[in-house]
């Protein structure tokens, strides 16, 4: 799934401002063009392709310290 970046105003103003884990994590467009960021699916948070990586990374951890 891919989100388009008008899309993301609306997902931020359905999720308010409560905590979120970013769980999902898609890749965001302009019209048909990537933008090179990834957006939350759920809050709307906007990341780099660096930031993404961290969280994929820390929850990975996550994963496999339990």
């Amino acid at each position: 799934m891919a989100i388009q970046y008008d899309k993301i105003e609306e997902i931020k103003e359905k999720w308010g401002n409560k905590p979120c884990s970013h769980p999902n994590l898609e890749k965001e467009y302009y019209f048909s063009a990537q933008t090179g960021e990834y957006v939350c699916t759920q809050c709307g948070e906007v990341f780099t392709k660096e930031e993404k990586d961290k969280l994929v990374e820390k929850e990975n951890s996550k994963q496999y310290s339990h």
